[in-house]
């Protein structure tokens, strides 16, 4: 594309980003369901926000902070506590900084993620012991946070108890107690409605179809 693709970036700034990035880009394009083009613009929403930092620690990084209002006010993520889970799941670390990679694979998942990709990253952002199966206790911290800020009641200790001893009837195929990776991806596979049944970790579709028409409008219909 020779035509800068935001006029709100100076145009000189924005080729010498992607001269920069290009090579690299075209890497990253293959673990991402973007065209290069499309991630050329994804990257130009990366730069936007790594301008907003006064001192970048460099130019492949943004603040977590900075992502984290991406997914807030751009995607409509707003739990406060699957946000620390969802942080974890997208980068597996501790750092205070998100990488270009780590940003447009989380944009690719979000706005156009098959459901093979969307289990494992529940999944992910579920095993919050990293575990690889998901306990009782786990489920129950998970659901009561949920149903906490769904519900006006404040003692949901049974409600919670009930939904745990659900899911696990619903959700443990082998009976052994807890819930592991396979179980949790047959059951989903069976019913893609149990996917965000224990936290809300993914945009809803109105909320990816407005980031889009804010930030793609040459994309046209997902």
């Amino acid at each position: 594309m020779s035509a800068s693709l935001d006029s709100a970036l100076d145009p000189m700034e924005e080729i010498r980003f992607r001269k920069k990035h290009g090579s690299m880009w075209m890497e990253l394009q293959k673990d991402t369901h973007f065209t290069f083009d499309e991630l050329e613009q994804i990257m130009v929403i990366f730069f936007k926000i790594q301008k907003r930092d006064e001192k970048s620690a460099a130019s492949d990084l943004i603040s977590r902070a900075h992502f984290r209002d991406v997914l807030h006010t751009g995607l409509g993520m707003t739990d406060a506590y699957m946000m620390e889970r969802v942080m974890v799941a997208l980068d597996r670390g501790t750092s205070p900084y998100v990488t270009m990679a780590t940003f447009a694979k989380a944009m690719s998942l979000y706005l156009r993620g098959n459901l093979e990709e969307r289990i494992t990253y529940a999944f992910t952002c579920y095993d919050l012991l990293g575990e690889g199966y998901l306990r009782r206790e786990t489920m129950y911290q998970l659901m009561k946070k949920s149903i906490a800020k769904a519900s006006r009641d404040d003692d949901v200790e049974e409600a919670v108890k009930e939904f745990v001893d659900i899911m696990l009837k619903r959700m443990d195929a082998d009976l052994d107690g807890v819930i592991n990776f396979q179980d949790f991806h047959t059951s989903v596979t069976k019913t893609p409605s149990l996917l965000e049944s224990l936290g809300y970790c993914l945009p809803e579709r109105p909320a990816v179809y407005a980031f889009l028409t804010t930030w793609c409008p040459s994309w046209g219909k997902m």
